[in-house]
């Protein structure tokens, strides 16, 4: 399995451009080729070059995460390469830690969609 998949710039940063970062992040999550089966995804957005789209099953357990490099249109499917830690804060936001290629990100999360239907993502 090849961890790392350089996405198609071109559509990704169309998509970004015409229908938004959520868009982008399922054409994204759809060019990474899951080889396992999923029902739907949960999507975060980490700070502004990075998304995780964790993968869930029929009741919502989670079975792996995909970090998404928006700016080098890379996904990293191997959650191996990189940790991230998303938690609540007192005043009702998420606060995120990404260790990734040996640097730290921290800052601000933001839950996208709590869910995208399998269907929706892999037609």
């Amino acid at each position: 399995m090849e961890s790392r998949v350089e996405l198609h710039k071109d559509v990704i940063e169309e998509k970004k451009r015409k229908k938004g970062l959520l868009e982008a992040i399922k054409e994204a999550i759809k060019e990474s080729n899951p080889d396992f089966p999923f029902a739907g995804v949960a999507v975060f957005e980490l700070g502004k070059e990075h998304a995780v789209a964790l993968f869930l099953d029929e009741e919502e357990n989670p079975i792996t995460d995909l970090l998404i490099d928006i700016k080098k249109d890379i996904a990293i499917k191997n959650p191996k390469e990189f940790r991230v830690k998303i938690k609540p804060e007192p005043q009702g936001m998420l606060h995120y830690e990404l260790y990734e290629d040996g640097k730290t990100y921290e800052g601000k999360a933001y839950l996208l969609t709590p869910w995208i239907p399998y269907e929706e993502i892999m037609r």
